[in-house]
């Protein structure tokens, strides 16, 4: 649940010209906004309820060749007015007037968080948006890190994380975005002498959580909101990698090394590849879920000139895969069930095998942990003695009569006024309040996204538009986008204005953000959105991501790296991984 800004310095050189005319205006009134920044220092924030102000800091920052001077504002608020159970940090960037484009930039974190996502709020004020970020409660007070925030000793912060802290773990489900939201918009009217004229968020994983929290819970505070790869059933999603991690640590043998995943996606691409719309060259599926690959077609059938993919195997040499491979490969494809046969989490799509995705995490990146990835949320509500293993406690295999029971226990732990389920997951398909505030969502998600399934996505969209039939196509929209692994990176292009510019940055054809804006404010509704892939600073491939359920084919004979030789095919909703009630949306 990490998203991932590793392109940012190349993001911000496809800008340079934005940055140059940007850099020249702000550096205009710098000596007279800096006195109007340092007095921002003594600002005490007017919050929701209860919550209040624990400190605020200001500083002028000069402009460099990537950034335009801009007020920098520092600020820690305590969500229940207690800041021994609740310190949020919070930053916002405000670029100087002449630079200031008049919208303000939420921006999501990732992981547990923790710290300021600095990249975010760098782009954003780069682009001449009022930005800001939070670290979601998890730094100060429980010195989290994005990947791990509970075990039982604490790892430098309390043992069990945010255990029994129910305002803190209010504050890292939704509450901690809505008060940066309010705090940024303070200082925007006050360093401005006026308010936003609109304000927008994004984020992806955890930041897409963010999101929708936003839009389900607060449905004014952001007239438009870009959410990707959205971690928003959090709770099921933290619970399914215990399973997913037993499904690969079963026998010593389970766990697939390089060689066999490398068998297994050449075996994939050989099979699927240019006949889902793309080229039978690609690197990637451009609809996965239209391959029926079958691992079981690679296993070993015990002859003399086979080759094992065994745990010893360090060569991509190797023919055959062994039977305990077979099976964690299908568990990956099918997804997570309960002991009673639900759905739990559903299963990845084929492409995810790619080795080179150990670097986005997921099932067989956290294979090779200690324990499962980011388990460090259910000592949060199981406490520090908690185990992984428990969760399996009658059994030693993932389909035992425990996990539902616990699942159940996991959803409905108290936390503070409601429980887990209520405070960590934004499940709901109920996005009147947003669409009537004008609001529009657009969601993206890697196709080839191995740390939260694509049918997650699907399945929200699915479930939001038999909900609201008749407003949800006015209001939101969805994009996969081929190989693309999480929020990042991957064989396909994944640059499409998610914290990576295209070559036009903020326009509505190659940029995500730039087609929101366009939406609500032109009423301009999105169609295809060209996504860009670059080795460095070069442009190398542009591919059209359509309007889903629609999908893009190559035009025969035409150049696959030219967004031109594609067009967007009319399509029908992906209904091959259900993840039904009671675990999905």
């Amino acid at each position: 649940m990490i998203r991932r800004t590793a392109r940012l310095k190349a993001a911000l050189a496809h800008s340079a010209p934005l940055l140059g005319l940007a850099s020249l205006l702000a550096a205009l009134p710098v000596a007279a906004r800096a006195d109007s920044c340092t007095n921002l220092s003594s600002t005490t924030l007017h919050l929701d309820g209860i919550a209040s102000t624990v400190s605020v800091s200001a500083a002028s920052i000069a402009a460099t060749a990537t950034m335009p001077a801009y007020c920098d504002v520092r600020a820690v608020v305590s969500s229940n007015a207690n800041p021994a159970r609740s310190q949020i940090q919070v930053e916002v960037a405000l670029p100087l007037p002449l630079a200031w484009n008049g919208r303000l930039l939420g921006t999501g974190n990732g992981g547990f968080a923790a710290s300021i996502s600095t990249g975010e709020v760098h782009y954003g004020a780069a682009h001449g948006f009022a930005t800001v970020n939070s670290d979601l409660g998890t730094g100060l007070l429980f010195h989290c890190s994005t990947y791990f925030c509970g075990d039982k000793t604490g790892s430098g912060g309390p043992a069990g994380g945010l255990y029994h802290d129910y305002a803190a773990i209010s504050d890292f489900g939704y509450g901690s975005m809505h008060l940066m939201t309010l705090a940024a918009k303070e200082l925007i009217a006050s360093y401005y002498a006026r308010p936003q004229d609109k304000s927008y968020f994004m984020g992806c994983s955890t930041g897409g959580q963010n999101a929708m929290m936003e839009g389900e819970r607060f449905p004014t505070d952001y007239d438009g909101i870009v959410a990707g790869d959205p971690a928003y059933d959090r709770t099921h999603l933290h619970i399914a990698s215990p399973a997913a991690y037993l499904a690969t640590h079963f026998a010593p043998d389970a766990l697939p090394p390089k060689s066999a995943l490398i068998l297994a996606h050449n075996a994939v691409l050989a099979q699927c590849a240019g006949k889902d719309g793309g080229a039978s060259t690609d690197a990637y599926l451009m609809q996965p879920e239209l391959c029926a690959f079958k691992p079981s077609t690679l296993q070993c059938t015990g002859a003399a000139t086979e080759v094992p993919c065994t745990t010893a195997t360090d060569s991509t040499s190797c023919s055959c895969i062994v039977p305990h491979q077979v099976q964690v490969l299908n568990a990956m494809y099918a997804g997570v069930t309960d002991n009673l046969g639900r759905i739990l989490f559903p299963g990845y799509e084929p492409g995810v095998e790619d080795p080179t995705t150990l670097s986005s995490g997921g099932l067989l990146a956290q294979g090779l942990l200690p324990e499962p990835l980011f388990d460090g949320i259910l000592y949060w509500a199981f406490g520090p003695d908690f185990t992984w293993q428990s969760l399996f406690a009658n059994t030693n295999s993932i389909t035992g009569g425990e996990l539902s029971s616990r699942i159940s226990q996991f959803d409905h732990t108290p936390a503070g006024f409601t429980n887990f389920a209520g405070v960590l997951n934004a499940n709901s398909t109920n996005w009147t309040d947003f669409y009537h505030h004008g609001g529009k969502l657009i969601m993206f998600h890697g196709y080839t996204d191995p740390l939260i399934p694509t049918a997650a996505a699907y399945d929200f969209y699915n479930a939001l538009t038999k909900a609201e039939p008749n407003i949800t196509p006015k209001f939101a929209k969805l994009y996969l986008a081929p190989g693309m692994f999480h929020c990042s990176g991957g064989p396909g292009p994944d640059s499409f204005g998610f914290f990576s510019a295209g070559p036009q940055p903020l326009d509505a054809s190659d940029d995500v953000l730039g087609a929101l804006i366009a939406w609500r404010e032109n009423g301009t509704a999105p169609g295809k959105i060209i996504a860009s892939k670059y080795n460095g600073t070069t442009l190398t491939t542009q591919r059209p991501m359509c309007v889903y359920p629609n999908h893009a084919v190559l035009i025969k004979g035409a150049d696959p790296t030219l967004a031109a030789s594609f067009v967007c095919h009319v399509g029908t909703p992906i209904t091959s991984k259900p993840y039904p009630h009671p675990y999905g949306p």
